[in-house]
């Protein structure tokens, strides 16, 4: 659905729809580096400024996953209501 690069362009993660998952994609060799569960159809997704979050408009489940990319882990979801399909941060 949505796709978001590094500032470097190493890295990009892809959001899975339907598949309820974010990738890491590497860019040159289009493999999947690693993914993380989220909630009902991840549409679209952001980096923090810092670029160790990745945050995910999940419009099905009405909220948004928090991925803690340093740590490698979801940190949790936070209900938003109707069915978000964007996400934006800024510092």
């Amino acid at each position: 659905m949505g796709i978001a690069f590094s500032r470097d362009g190493w890295r990009a993660f892809v959001a899975l729809g339907r598949g309820n998952l974010v990738a890491e994609v590497d860019p040159e060799t289009f493999r999947i580096v690693r993914s993380f569960a989220t909630g009902q159809r991840a549409w679209q997704l952001a980096l923090s400024p810092a670029q160790d979050r990745l945050y995910t408009a999940n419009g099905l489940s009405g909220d948004v996953t928090i991925v803690d990319l340093a740590a490698n882990r979801v940190m949790g979801t936070v209900t938003v209501g109707g069915r978000p399909w964007g996400v934006a941060v800024v510092p």
